[in-house]
């Protein structure tokens, strides 16, 4: 254990043991990072897991049929691009999308390779950031988008993955933001909460991000000193394809929610979920 003492792991795997519902096959160091997102708190710990594992159960749209081989999925990871990179005791994380003409865009399948991306690296990324640093380039965005996209579906996602990660969300950056941004972030922030909305900041060019990010932890892609998000990328999708017997499960980390009490549900209301602390 690096932070925290093999007391807490153990704590948990007994509190999963007992909640006949949750998966109980999360590795040692997995559970760690879910105690350090929470920063310590083993009751916030508990319910994030629980939010975790719940809300994949309900999102079968993005978390079932992920064969990494597929047609389907093999194109959005040639549209879609994710790279993350430490910044001191920081990692920034930055997506970018790839199809200017919205031809091969199809909303679950990006989410899905998004989803695939974001397993791989909880199982095998063995850093625990202070915080994580979002950067979203908007370049290719266009209005062509809203009438692809499901904007419930997209809010609810959002709140998952901000919520519910074993990680510690400091600042989402928007760059390279089109003149009609307000108009797409309209779709999702009023159900975003009021923390997370604090956090977001449009840019409009990936030049502004230098007077927040030093340039030396921006890849090559943004004029930094970084190695290539596109080979990153290339190599994490091999990864991901090598490992591809583990996301052809499609209960991989699920509740099942049959087995679900109406005692967990009142166990599982007691307290807020993780909230994420900005400095």
């Amino acid at each position: 254990m690096s932070q925290y003492n093999l007391q807490d792991v153990i704590s948990i795997k007994e509190w999963l043991e007992k909640e006949s519902y949750l998966p109980n096959n999360f590795d040692d160091f997995v559970l760690e990072k879910f105690l350090h997102s929470c920063y310590g708190s083993l009751e916030r710990t508990k319910e994030c897991i629980e939010k975790f594992c719940t809300t994949r159960s309900v999102m079968s749209e993005v978390y079932t049929s992920r064969d990494p081989l597929s047609e389907n999925i093999k194109t959005a990871f040639s549209i879609a691009n994710i790279a993350t990179y430490e910044a001191g005791d920081y990692e920034i994380a930055i997506l970018q999308h790839e199809d200017p003409t919205l031809e091969r865009y199809q909303f679950y399948d990006v989410l899905k390779s998004l989803t695939l991306h974001i397993d791989i690296r909880i199982k095998t990324q063995k850093f625990l950031p202070e915080g994580h640093i979002i950067i979203i380039d908007m370049k290719n965005y266009s209005l062509r988008i809203i009438p692809k996209i499901n904007v419930f579906f997209l809010r609810e996602f959002l709140v998952y993955l901000l919520e519910a990660m074993p990680a510690r969300v400091k600042q989402i950056y928007g760059i390279n933001a089109p003149p009609f941004y307000d108009k797409l972030y309209a779709l999702v922030k009023p159900a975003l909460p009021t923390d997370i909305c604090n956090m977001i900041k449009i840019l409009p060019d990936c030049e502004s991000l230098y007077k927040w990010i030093d340039k030396k932890y921006l890849p090559i892609e943004y004029g930094g000193e970084a190695p290539s998000m596109k080979k990153q990328h290339e190599d994490w999708v091999s990864q991901i394809q090598a490992e591809r017997d583990m996301f052809l499960n499609d209960n991989m980390w699920k509740a099942d929610l049959k087995k679900k009490t109406k005692t967990n549900e009142l166990n599982s209301m007691n307290g807020s979920f993780k909230t994420l602390c900005i400095d």
